[in-house]
């Protein structure tokens, strides 16, 4: 379920002026105390205990502060631990609403993957991504890069298509650009009722506290759009002008937001910038450079005393922000902020039927993987020559039974190992949601060759290539079978050797680093030969078991279960 891995061309299919003092309760990563949601019984839910918050005070409202999920509705891969995932973000949402807070939800943008290979399925992310934070109670969500590149105008006639109210889609200073002419956003994206699809502002009451939201595109990611050229058809006017517009309505409101919070498709120096010329935001959202985001907020302070905090929450939905807004004695809001992980405990418990039923974040999944399955997505990607097939347009793909004959032993451990069975995974063991062996981005690392010339197709047309062969690493071996002593052939069948001498390290030496330390082993006497080889074997196995995927995943542990080849 997760957004493609750049990896090669194929694994990729794989953000009321002088009430607001700022205080900080933040520790990346640490986890709130909570009650049932791990494996068992799901427990009364317990009011988490973020450090430095209040203990005994309840927050007026909670903001849950999102960005740059990039199309990971759940953790990609198979190995545990995993983080993030929109069904532990409903739990984890679920859990504070429990403890009697009220809370809402803000996204800063980039809710699909940038690049799609498929652009279908980069849509559907985005429609089954922004149903379910409706259901989860956000407010609105900002627009990026990703939108953007995928077509903002599909999106929104997806969108349009929807039963169901949706979070605000907000974003300033976007506006169409057909026929080299610039139109501003309320003309370029009319919506229903006479009010325009992307909007200025929107303002919602959480808890006791009016929150006001608008978001603007920066000049540094209104720069990476423009260089996609006009295929967008999208431009961006002056974010100074758009802001003016935006205080102004958000000022003259009829709710009178006493929280503003401007979402900023830009980096932290640009969010920087902001608060002097424009006081009246108390939070602002920017982009995350990193996966992982900074433990603290960034404090801009401003006249009267006011500070401004600027937030960072990371990619792929793996953290959360969660902004507590607790009121003074004397007057006024303190916000609190910590950086939450999406770790298993917001795991929804129980068995399938029951765990739909606590959770309903596990129905609009099934429901994606079911359109997935419909619309015949394996069918839609059009394959690319493989490296080896750019150097011999001749070599195919033939499946791990033409290898038998010659390589008995390692047919024999090939046989006992997680490789042979690897759809049966996506057929029989995904349940959340389940049918993931009709799934791209999830079946390009259990078949051989998928999206490459000759390689996996569907389970009835290329029923010889499901489960991860030889080929899968050795890459096309029509040319190797019917020729095996071919020189330049051997040399296409392991590309990760520099040299045809280069081995791996001897199976005992591998045995033994995989119980040293990192230290250690940095200090065990490798020849130059050997240490490239891992290094190169290494990154081959890490274009599916990524820190993603396999976040456990270490050469010297896993060589051995695999172990083949002339060398012992």
């Amino acid at each position: 379920m997760a957004a493609a891995r750049p990896v090669s061309p194929i694994a990729q299919l794989l953000c009321v002026c002088g009430l607001v003092s700022v205080v900080f309760g933040f520790a990346l990563d640490a986890v709130p105390s909570v009650g049932g949601q791990g494996d068992g019984n799901q427990a009364p839910a317990q009011a988490p205990r973020f450090p430095g918050w209040p203990k005994d005070t309840q927050p007026e409202a909670v903001l849950v502060i999102t960005g740059q999920t990039y199309g990971y509705l759940q953790p990609c891969g198979c190995s545990r631990p995993q983080l993030g995932g929109l069904e532990r973000r409903a739990n984890f949402m679920a859990t504070l609403k429990a403890a009697g807070w009220p809370v809402a939800g803000v996204d800063l943008g980039d809710l699909l993957p940038v690049e799609s290979l498929i652009p279908q399925q980069g849509i559907m992310k985005y429609v089954t991504t922004l149903t379910a934070l409706r259901t989860m109670g956000y407010i609105a969500v900002g627009l990026g890069k990703a939108e953007f590149a995928n077509g903002l105008f599909h999106i929104l006639d997806q969108l349009a298509a929807q039963k169901t109210p949706l979070p605000a889609i907000v974003c300033g200073n976007v506006g169409s650009f057909i026929g080299g002419e610039f139109t501003p956003r309320a003309d370029a994206f009319p919506g229903p009722n006479g009010k325009p699809a992307v909007g200025l502002v929107e303002v919602a009451q959480v808890g006791t506290i009016p929150v006001g939201i608008t978001s603007v595109v920066a000049p540094s990611v209104a720069k990476e759009v423009g260089a996609l050229g006009r295929k967008t058809l999208v431009n961006f006017s002056s974010i100074t002008d758009e802001l003016k517009a935006a205080v102004k309505e958000l000022t003259a409101h009829p709710q009178k937001p006493q929280l503003n919070v401007l979402l900023v498709q830009g980096t932290l120096a640009e969010a920087r910038q902001i608060p002097g010329e424009f006081p009246l935001f108390d939070v602002i959202v920017c982009l995350s450079p990193e996966p992982l985001p900074p433990p603290a907020p960034t404090t801009i302070a401003g006249a009267a005393g006011r500070k401004t905090l600027v937030v960072q929450v990371g990619w792929k939905g793996q953290r959360v922000g969660v902004l507590g807004i607790f009121k003074r004695p004397a007057g006024g809001f303190d916000l609190n902020y910590h950086v939450a992980a999406l770790g298993e405990e917001y795991v929804t418990p129980g068995p399938e039927d029951k765990a739909r039923s606590l959770n309903p974040i596990l129905g609009l999944l099934d429901q994606y993987a079911e359109r997935v399955k419909v619309e015949n997505l394996l069918n839609q990607l059009k394959p690319v020559p493989h490296p080896a097939q750019t150097q011999d347009a001749k070599l195919s793909f033939v499946g791990s039974e033409k290898c038998f004959t010659c390589h008995a032993a390692e047919t024999a451990k090939w046989t006992d190992s997680a490789h042979s069975h690897a759809m049966e995974a996506l057929e029989t063991l995904a349940k959340r949601p389940a049918q993931r062996n009709h799934d791209p981005e999830c079946v390009v690392c259990h078949t051989v060759g998928f999206g490459y010339r000759t390689g996996y197709q569907n389970a009835s047309a290329t029923p010889h290539l499901r489960h991860v062969g030889c080929e899968s690493c050795h890459g096309p071996g029509s040319g190797h079978v019917a020729n095996p002593k071919d020189g330049k052939l051997l040399a296409l069948q392991s590309p990760w050797r520099k040299a045809r001498t280069d081995r791996l390290p001897t199976l005992a030496t591998m045995e033994k680093l995989a119980k040293l330390s990192e230290s250690d082993r940095a200090r065990y006497p490798l020849t130059e030969a050997e240490t490239r080889m891992v290094k190169a074997v290494s990154n081959q196995c890490q274009s599916c078991h990524d820190s993603e995927n396999d976040p456990l995943f270490d050469l010297y542990t896993y060589w051995p279960k695999i172990h083949h080849g002339s060398r012992k």
